[in-house]
């Protein structure tokens, strides 16, 4: 979260190298960069892996965790004609989500959090948004980013992913992204019968704990990889600024007959 100079100049010029690499959407990139670095961001870190998500053959991609939109947008600049399906349960979150995916292209959106039950689930929304979680945050998480530091529960509809398995049209290859602060294993507990139809997992995986009662990633490599799945690499990582230890990483998972 906090950068060095550096860095924020690497970043910067990664974000000017954008619209020249997409020339198709040069002018309309070009003023995203400018006006909503928020729903941009992740493109830079998935344009490093752009080679490796064309020749997968993905087809379908399902955003669990879709926030503003920012990992579906990349996603469709990269694969103009995939299907996404994105879940978000904040309300302000999720209307920014149907505005910035709504058109064109490929898209439909589900108001909800996931887990392994249906119902209603407290929800700890935090001041910096992508932080918030259904579970509370832990100590660590304070300390090394203090601007996240203030946090209200909320009450936000819950259900199984597999609840939503005749809404979708899931067809191969199919990329299932969780990106839920610590709660992604209990999605995956009630998403059983759609992992059976998914080819590629990227999910987000910690080595410290950030958020109270979360698997750390030797829990979640285990879970993930009893479901068919082999760990492939991580696409990106984010390090401490206390002492610049590794906390996290989103590890990509390939069903073992999807070569």
């Amino acid at each position: 979260m906090a950068r060095s100079f550096s860095d924020t100049l690497i970043k910067g010029i990664e974000y000017l190298q954008l619209p020249f690499q997409y020339r198709h959407r040069f002018a309309a990139l070009a003023w995203k960069i400018l006006s909503d670095r928020r729903l941009v961001h992740e493109l830079p870190r998935l344009n490093s892996h752009r080679d490796w998500l064309r020749s997968a053959g993905i087809q379908t991609v399902i955003d669990v965790g879709g926030f503003v939109g920012s990992f579906a947008y990349a996603v469709r600049t990269i694969l103009p004609e995939v299907q996404i399906y994105s879940f978000e349960p904040v309300d302000e979150n999720f209307a920014s989500l149907e505005k910035n995916l709504s058109s064109p292209g490929h898209f439909q959106a589900f108001q909800t959090a996931l887990g392994n039950r249906s119902g209603s689930i407290d929800f700890f929304r935090n001041d910096f948004v992508a932080s918030s979680s259904v579970l509370e945050m832990a100590d660590l998480h304070r300390q090394a980013f203090p601007q996240t530091e203030h946090q209200v529960k909320v009450t936000v509809p819950v259900a199984r992913l597999d609840d939503y398995l005749g809404k979708m049209t899931l067809q191969k290859r199919a990329l299932l992204k969780i990106d839920v602060q610590g709660y992604e294993a209990v999605i995956l507990e009630g998403a059983k019968e759609t992992l059976k139809q998914v080819d590629y997992l990227l999910t987000e995986v910690s080595y410290q704990t950030l958020y109270k009662d979360q698997p750390l990633f030797d829990e979640m490599n285990t879970l993930i990889t009893a479901q068919g799945f082999g760990y492939a690499g991580t696409f990106d990582s984010m390090f401490s600024p206390l002492d610049g230890s590794i906390l996290q990483s989103d590890a990509l998972f390939i069903r073992r007959e999807a070569g």
